[in-house]
């Protein structure tokens, strides 16, 4: 039975010290004993630069932009190669696209500089010997750089543009779009200054009067400060004209300026419905009121807005309505509304058991058209910002989670973090909440066919699949902040299955990071198996979507916010649902390792209540704290006695879950984390050559590779949310019961930490999965006697005035 209180250890920040420096490795010779090949390669660099100074030279301009891509075996960080050939003073580095792409801004003289250093790169293979006796290659900085790059392309129209002349057309119509382009500009729109800064404002400058030249009604204007801050531009026309050959003469302007990143179309937001019709009406005989003198938890629903009905008035605490009542339709809400309200009255399945919650009705979606247009002239931009003003209240009103279940029909790149995302991100961090995002709904000539329960033929039935790449998650489930949510058909019997639904779209998410984070009940698209709710007249109606599988979601992670006592960090909140949740049993298979992930993230979360206790076989600690520029979390303990077998063989299940908070960069497209934290589970080692003592990894990376982007893409780095775990034989591993947590910082080339930290939370489960070790009383008296101050999180801010510094 679980009574055991997850336990924090308050004093987290004790354990956070100086790390010993890497000195790192010797420099790399991508080329060792193949110098011919080198003197190819060599001259291959020299030709491509060339081309490039010839090709800015014939442009009339004085900057240019260029793609540095580097070879897979370079793509880390200590093999980048700036610091001999692109050092920054000279080309500096303006943002990275894809994988091991890196984009420099050149000047004629830049690049002679760079042909200069990468032809005194030495021509043949030093070697000597190492420790060890061995002979390794060990050539020079520059040489090392010169073959870590693969080739130099020019940064061109292909880069900046992804649609055509005809869907841009089509897309701007919409006037829910705004009717502009969006464009990202390389560098900052409002800055103003000498030297550097004015050649730029100059080139600037020249881009408006090529745009004026087109046509003289082309308006080029900032957005508000977050947005220009970050080098956005909205180009639009006095009077839309849509004539093609005028869009073609401003997008060939647009695609061809050196400082301009990208041109988007901007985003038009719409809830996540699937185009399954519904299935009918009928009373709802009687949805429940709250307590009186009941404490309950707030949860904000960024949506169309709520209904005035009487079932729901009761649990609403307040409302921000932006449409006319008159015409907006709010059945999306309300539906949603209902289920954070009550899911557990209206559907019989057990995982949508988790206690009521109040509601604040955060209406901004607009539904009538020219109501939208009045109310947000820049369509997702003024959404946004009302957003980030209206927040205000609702966090005044005691909410944390916020429920957004509204996408844009753009699917996530691997190449560019959406403005849409990076804007909720900043507005999560500003005002210190947590969004919870769907991963939007395929149309129903895309749906996937019903997920098979064996894994041979869901592999099959993937393979079969007649979109490919066009399930992908809708933006702005590319967020880094926020939890997003893909969708579970409910079991259609007691001992049945929950499979992912044939409508929720996939992950990865940026950058072939890990979303979703998390799964729930979306309702199936089968008309005898959706989820029920209320509609805007109170009566009982079913229908399925992600948009419904989110506020699930955003409910427990409301309950378990409202059963701690104080404020601990949203690592926290966000890494208690993940670390207690469970992938659906068939999804675990190890042939569905490289795929069950991007259906269903870490697994369903379990109920609050469960989330925060655990049973006397069992105990789970929370760390929270800031990792510092050096500095690391090291924290020493002994495993359960109970749990060591002979020899110091130490047996059970361990499970490690690891959310921070890292410093983001949208101009670094695939590397926008600009900080990545690993955390690891050590077992001490004795080395009976030596008698030196160290410590091996418990975990086993995922990653079948060494190189960076397999770390990526199996082994979660650089992801702001990882969990891992691992079950022993009852024999035990190893040699010894001393153990060591630790999590530590790694920036990316050039960049630092920042002075107040990356904050985190991670959390370490050990379980007696055999149901026999008193493993909660004996880890708990361990840990008080080395003076580790832990607490029962749900009261632990009590005892200090504010939980996790």
């Amino acid at each position: 039975m679980a009574n055991n209180p997850i336990q924090i250890v308050l004093n987290s920040g004790s354990f956070v010290d100086d790390v010993k420096v890497n000195p790192g490795g010797q420099n790399t010779d991508f080329f060792a004993e193949r110098d011919v090949d080198f003197a190819a390669h060599k001259t291959g660099l020299i030709t491509q630069f060339s081309a490039a100074k010839a090709s800015l030279a014939s442009s009339g301009r004085s900057t240019g932009i260029a793609r540095v891509s580097l070879r897979t075996a370079a793509f880390a960080k200590s093999h980048r190669p700036t610091q001999s050939v692109l050092k920054p003073d000279v080309v500096p580095i303006c943002g990275v696209s894809d994988f091991g792409e890196l984009l420099i801004e050149f000047t004629p003289s830049a690049l002679d500089a760079v042909i200069g250093k990468i032809g005194s790169a030495e021509p043949d293979t030093n070697l000597k010997l190492d420790k060890y006796g061995k002979v390794k290659a060990n050539p020079s900085r520059t040489r090392s750089e010169v073959g870590a790059i693969s080739k130099v392309t020019p940064y061109g129209p292909r880069d900046r543009r992804q649609f055509s002349v005809g869907e841009a057309i089509e897309w701007l119509r919409n006037p829910r779009s705004g009717q502009y382009f969006l464009i990202q500009m390389f560098v900052p729109t409002n800055e103003s200054g000498q030297g550097e800064i004015r050649r730029r404002a100059e080139e600037i400058a020249v881009f408006k009067r090529s745009l004026r030249a087109i046509d003289p009604s082309l308006v080029l204007s900032e957005g508000p400060l977050w947005w220009s801050e970050r080098g956005f531009l909205r180009l639009s026309m006095e009077k839309i004209n849509f004539r093609p050959e005028l869009f073609r003469s401003v997008l060939d302007v647009l695609e061809n300026e050196p400082f301009v990143r990208k041109i988007w179309l901007p985003s038009i937001i719409k809830p996540t419905r699937t185009t399954s019709a519904d299935a009918g009406s009928e009373e709802c005989d009687a949805f429940p009121i709250p307590t009186n003198g009941g404490s309950y938890p707030v949860v904000g629903i960024v949506d169309t807005g709520i209904a005035s009905i009487p079932e729901l008035a009761p649990w609403v605490v307040g409302r921000t309505a932006m449409g006319d009542p008159a015409t907006q339709d709010t059945s999306h809400g309300t539906f949603i509304g209902a289920l954070i309200a009550d899911s557990q009255t209206l559907n019989t399945h057990a995982e949508a058991a988790e206690s009521p919650c109040k509601v604040y009705d955060l209406g901004l979606h607009v539904t009538d058209e020219q109501e939208y247009l009045q109310t947000y002239p820049n369509s997702f931009m003024d959404f946004l910002e009302q957003l980030d003003f209206e927040i205000v209240s609702a966090v005044a009103a005691g909410v944390r989670v916020f429920n957004m279940s509204l996408v844009v029909e753009e699917m996530v790149r691997d190449d560019a973090y959406s403005p849409f995302a990076a804007r909720l991100d900043a507005i999560a961090d500003k005002h210190d909440v947590v969004f919870v995002l769907p991963t939007g709904n395929l149309e129903s000539p895309q749906f996937r066919p019903v997920w098979p329960t064996q894994a041979d033929d869901a592999l099959a039935m993937l393979a079969n699949y007649r979109h490919p790449g066009l399930d992908r998650m809708h933006q702005p489930a590319d967020s880094l902040r926020a939890v997003v949510v893909a969708a579970l058909d409910p079991k259609t019997t007691p001992g049945g299955h929950l499979v992912p639904s044939v409508y929720s779209r996939r992950g990865p998410g940026l950058a072939l990071g890990s979303k979703p984070d998390l799964c729930h009940l979306g309702g199936s698209a089968d008309p005898t198996n959706r989820l029920k709710s209320l509609d805007i007249t109170g009566r009982l109606v079913e229908d399925c979507g992600t948009s419904y599988a989110a506020p699930l979601v955003a409910k427990t992670l409301g309950q378990i916010n409202h059963k701690i006592a104080g404020k601990v960090k949203r690592e926290t909140l966000t890494a208690l649902a993940i670390h207690g949740a469970a992938a659906p049993a068939h999804m675990t298979h190890r042939k569905l390792a490289h795929v069950a992930k991007d259906f269903v993230g870490f697994g369903l979360p379990d109920l609050s209540e469960n989330t925060l206790l655990s049973d006397d076989h069992s105990i789970t600690l929370v760390f929270e704290a800031e990792l510092m520029h050096r500095k690391a979390l090291t924290f020493d303990f002994q495993w359960p006695q109970a749990l060591v077998r002979a020899g110091g063989k130490c047996s059970g299940e361990a499970t490690l879950t690891l959310v921070y908070r890292p410093p983001l960069d949208l101009k670094y497209g695939s590397e926008t984390v600009r900080v990545n934290l690993e955390a690891y589970l050590r077992q001490e080692k004795l080395d009976t050559r030596t008698g030196e003592l160290s410590y091996g990894g418990f975990f086993t990376s995922k990653s079948t590779s060494g190189q960076e982007h397999g770390r990526v893409k199996e082994g979660q780095k650089w992801g702001a949310v990882k969990r891992w775990t691992r079950k022993t034989s009852k024999a035990g591993v190893g040699a010894s019961s001393q153990f060591r947590l630790v999590v530590e910082p790694l920036a990316r080339s050039g960049f630092a930490l920042p002075a107040e930290g990356v904050p985190f939370a991670a959390i370490l489960t050990i379980t007696d999965p055999w149901g026999e070790a008193p493993v909660f009383n004996q880890m708990r008296r361990s840990l008080q006697a080395r003076d580790v101050a832990i607490a029962d999180i749900r009261t632990a801010a009590q005892i200090r005035p504010r939980v996790g510094g």
